[in-house]
């Protein structure tokens, strides 16, 4: 059955990193007034926002350095 909640949640969720974050935050606002998202839906999409401008420590950045080298040589 189709979920108009899940829907728009599933579109704000991959509109991270390809849209503002502000653009993000005020749809997700403009849906949870409609009573479409819920608090949880908002808690779940500024996590994602977080993770994104987290800035890797050294160590994560070294990890993935070296994961891509390995992949590039097979």
């Amino acid at each position: 059955m189709f979920s108009l909640r899940e829907f728009i949640k599933k579109g704000l969720l991959d509109a991270i990193g390809k849209m503002a974050d502000y653009q993000v935050i005020l749809n997700a606002t403009g849906w949870y007034e409609k009573g479409v998202l819920t608090l949880e839906d908002l808690a779940e999409i500024n996590a994602k926002i977080d993770e994104k401008n987290t800035p890797l420590t050294p160590e994560e950045d070294e990890e993935e350095t070296v994961e891509e080298e390995e992949n590039i040589v097979e």
